[in-house]
This record gives structure tokens, sequence and C-alpha cells, in this order.
């Protein structure tokens, strides 16, 4: 059980300087009464601004300050729950927010946000709204829950209840749903992209297989063409061979030639020299009749006789000599024929030369061709495909899963709807929740049949079966059912999630909607309440003031609340 004890405040709206402070459970009532504006209902504000670090008024939080002090604001309230005692302090100006627990402060590292989420969600279990549904009654900007929308009075019975946690669920469950959607649809978009690249790839590949089966046609061709033009080669080589062959055996007296002719050239010397000496005795005979030497007479006879001899020797000699240089020319011939024979030699040998390195390149040629006719095609363009088509099955598997999980969602979904397992659990507590609604309304001697069904819609039947609408009945009336159903909340409250706390706020109830028959069964209801810490908050002293055991009267005094408590 939360059990509110103290609350206090300074330079809190019409508050000044000085603390302001309230006993909340030292009475079963009290009764708190002024004139309007004097701030009584500041009291409300102090509570939930402590606790939730905003008023209960519509009002933001900077209009809080004291407009004449305009600093320090500072608001504090101690609760226990179970043996565990916790005091919240919270200020503007300097801003302030601490909690402690058992005269220790809480850690304070984490961001306020979550500092009041811890309170709620730890230390509380209550939030805003459920708070000043259990808690408060009849405040001008409060909106009872009759007079709340569907989806409004759905909140408050699932905080209530403690299933807003399926609303949470829900809610996470749908941004799960939207971010798998988005998933997917990226998920469908990159398998749709590489189902492309792998058919554009596979295109690309038959066309690589088209130009490498013409390629391959084009080099068979031209090895082909290559080998006819070694053929044609060695067939040349072999040719040029022959010939060099037969040259070589035609020039295989070229030795013998030549001392041949060295031979003749020396026997053509040495005969010319004789020819020679023979025609200059020839010559001498001719001119001389007597010997220059001794002067004496050279005999006819013997002159006669010598120069037949002359003759003879030089006419042989002559012939000779014609017939050596007949056979030198014939050598000198056979000479050039050797000479031309060689040269014809060297240009085969050349010739020979060159196809051989003809041959020898066509070949090169032709391992270069058939190195590529026994290439794998494309290795790395067929990898490229095995990989794109893994990945694309694992795609797809993902997909499958995404559809598993994404079944899942709406199976999870239709739980969490609304009329789901929620709705299971609000059939349940339904009949709780109107039996008590009318059990409270008949202690206030109001005696119909209100009944609310799964959709939140309330049902109103007379003892005469008449049908009825809340906004049907006086403001009295209205009144009471606001009474039946605040404390119908928080007797599910406590029992539902152990959430109960000792305060209940009625402001100005008494007021305006009630008449004395009214008020009447309002205290009857009210004396016989357990457990319960009930502020009446009204300006209407002369009814009130003999029926309650503690008062608190809140005035103005030079524009500053104060209060005076008897």
């Amino acid at each position: 059980m939360i059990t509110l004890k103290t609350v206090r405040w300074k330079n809190f709206l019409a508050t000044g300087n000085n603390f302001l402070e309230v006993h909340l459970n030292k009475d079963p009532m009290t009764l708190v009464v002024g004139k309007n504006g004097a701030g009584k209902s500041t009291l409300i504000d102090a509570i939930t601004f402590s606790l939730f670090g905003k008023p209960f008024k519509k009002i933001n939080k900077g209009q809080l300050m004291n407009t004449i002090n305009e600093k320090e604001l500072v608001t504090e309230i101690e609760f226990s729950i179970g043996r565990t005692d916790w005091k919240i302090r919270r200020g503007v100006k300097p801003a302030l927010f601490e909690i402690f627990c058992n005269g220790d402060i809480i850690n304070q590292d984490a961001k306020s946000t979550d500092y009041q989420k811890y309170l709620e969600e730890k230390v509380l279990k209550l939030n805003f709204k459920s708070f000043t549904q259990i808690v408060v009654l009849g405040s001008a900007s409060f909106v009872p829950f009759m007079q709340l929308n569907a989806n409004d009075r759905r909140i408050i019975i699932e905080d209530i209840l403690d299933i807003g946690i399926f609303s949470v669920m829900k809610n996470l469950l749908k941004d799960r749903t939207m971010s798998l959607k988005e998933e997917f649809g990226e998920l469908e978009y990159e398998i749709k992209i590489l189902q492309e690249k792998i058919k554009l790839q596979q295109r690309h590949l038959e066309e690589l297989q088209k130009q490498s089966s013409s390629k391959r046609k084009t080099s068979i061709e031209k090895i082909e063409e290559t080998k006819r033009a070694i053929v044609k080669l060695d067939e040349s080589i072999e040719e040029h061979q022959d010939n060099v062959l037969a040259l070589m055996k035609s020039i295989s007296d070229k030795d013998n030639i030549d001392i041949k002719s060295k031979e003749l050239d020396n026997y053509r010397s040495q005969m010319s020299k004789n020819l020679k000496k023979l025609n200059r005795y020839r010559k001498f005979f001719e001119n001389n009749e007597n010997c220059p030497t001794c002067e004496q007479d050279i005999g006819i006879e013997f002159k006669e006789n010598k120069m037949n001899l002359l003759s003879t020797d030089i006419d042989s000699m002559s012939s000779g000599l014609d017939k050596i240089e007949v056979e030198i020319q014939t050598v000198y011939d056979r000479i050039n024929e050797i000479k031309k024979s060689n040269e014809e030699i060297q240009e085969a040998e050349s010739e020979i030369r060159t196809n051989n390195g003809y041959i020898k390149s066509h070949n090169d040629f032709i391992t270069h061709l058939n190195e590529e006719l026994n290439t794998k095609k494309e290795e790395i363009d067929l990898g490229k495909t095995d990989l794109m088509e893994k990945e694309l099955e694992d795609y797809k598997t993902t997909r499958t899963q995404y559809v598993e999980q994404k079944r899942f969602y709406d199976i999870l979904g239709a739980i969490l709807n609304d009329t789901g397992i929620k709705t299971r659990v609000i059939k349940k507590y339904l009949p709780v929740i109107n039996n008590h609604v009318n059990n409270y309304l008949k202690d206030m001697d109001f005696f119909v049949n209100f009944q609310l069904d799964e959709n939140f819609q309330e049902t109103i039947k007379s003892r005469h079966r008449d049908h009825f609408s809340y906004y049907s009945f006086s403001e009295g009336e209205k009144k009471r059912i606001d009474i039946a159903l605040l404390l119908t909340w928080r007797h599910i409250a406590s029992m539902r999630n152990s959430v109960n706390v000792n305060l209940l706020i009625l402001d100005e109830v008494f007021d305006a909607s009630l008449d004395q028959a009214g008020v009447d069964d309002l205290m009857k209801l009210f004396n016989i309440l357990t457990g319960t810490n009930l502020f009446i908050i009204s300006h209407k002293l002369d009814v009130l003031d003999d029926k309650f055991p503690r008062k608190i009267t809140v005035e103005k005094v030079k524009n500053f609340t104060q209060i005076e408590k008897t």
C-alpha cells in the first residue's frame, strides 16, 4: 500500500517563500475550506507535481512559479510502501529532482525522464492518469471516467487492471512489424536486383561463349593455315638443301682447280720469259753480222741454222703458250662457275635460315593458339555467377524466415489486439467492476443498475427497467456515479496490481451539484470507508463544518496563501 504521509511546498503558485505543510494520513477525514481563489486546490497540484513532475491543473510547468518571488520553487512529499520510506523533492529555479529511499538518495546518473520512469514503474507502479482516476474527483480540470471517450476509458481500465503492458507490447509489435515490412521490402528489392544481375551475367556468359566459339574456330583456322605455311617452308628448305648438295658436288674440284690455276700461271710465266728470250736471240741474229763482244764474223750458215732452230723453238713455244692460255681460260671459266655456285650456296643457306626462323615463329604462334584453346572459359565470371546464385538462395531463405516471422507476428498481433487477450481480461473483471459500482450506488441510496460492456459503454436501468444514459441524470446523480466509479477503480487497482493509495481527494464535489440529501448520502458512504484518508475541498463550511473531525482553512494574506489547521 502507498501511504502518502506529508506534502510540503513553497514559492508554488500563490504560496510564498515559507513552506506550507499538510499531513495526509493523520485523520480519516479532513475538510479543506476557503474562499474561491484562496488556493485550496494547490494541495492537489503540489502532490501531483511532487510525484509526477506536472500539476493537476492544465497549466505548464513555468506557470507554477510564484509570480512575486519568481525563484526557489520547491515541493516535497513523503510516503511509505510497506516498510520502506520514500521522499521526493522537486524544484524550479534551480531545477531539482531527488528521490530518497530510507534517507539515502537514489543514484541520479540517469536522465530525468528515466528517473521518472523508474519512480512510476518500480516504486509507485502508478502513472499520472491512473493516479488521478483513483485519488481525485471533482476538480474543474479533471474529466470523470464517464465523460471520457471510449479509447481514453480503455486506457484507464487497462492501467488499473495492469494490462497496459499488452498495449505496450502491441505498439512494440507494431513497430517491429513495420520494421519487418521495411526489411522484407528491402530484401525483395535486393532479390530482384540480384536476379537481374544473374540474368545479365548469364547473358554475358552466353555472349562470351559465342565469342569463345567464334574465336576458337578462327584460331583453329589460323593453326591449320600456319601449318600449311610451315609445310611449304619445309618444302622450300628441302629444295634449297638439295640445291646446296648439288652445288657442293659441282664444286668438289675447287681445290684442284685452284692448284692447276697456279701451276698454269707459273707455266705461262716461264714460257713467256723463254719465248721473250728466244725472240731476243733471233732478233740478235737478224740484226747482227758480227759478234758484238768479240767482233768476229758470224757465219751465214751458222746464222741460218741458228735462226732456223730459234724459229722452230719459238713456234713450238708459241704454240705451247697458246695451248696454256686456252687451258688457263678454261680454268678461269671453271673458277667463275665455282664462285657463282658458292654465291648460290650462300643464298640458299640464307633462305634456309630465314625459313627456319619463320617456322619457329609459326610454331610459337600455334603454341599460343593452342594454349588459348585449352584455357578454361571465363573462370572468374563463372565463379561470380556461382557466388550470386548462392547469395540469392540465402536471400530466399531469409525471405522464408521473414514470412514465418510475419505469420507469427500476425498471430501475436491478434492476441494483443483490443479484441484479444485484453478483452478476455476485461470481460473477466467487468462483472466485478459492475457489482462494486452498483454496491457503492446502493450505499448512497441511488438505486439503479449500472453496467459497463466490453466497449466501455454504459447501460443504466432503473428499477422499472427504464433505460438511461449518464448524461440523462442530474449533476448530483452524475456525481454519485463518478464517486462510485472512483471507489471501484481504487478497489480494482488494489485487488489487481496491489496499487492501494490511502489518499482520496474530492474537490468541490459538495459545492454545486449536491443538495443536503446528497451530502448525507455521500457521508454515509465515506463513514464506512476503511484504510482511507479522505480530503474534502469545499467552500461550503456551513454545510460541512460539523461533519469532519479535522479542518484546514485556506486564505490569502497579502497575496500569499496561508493555511490554518484545527
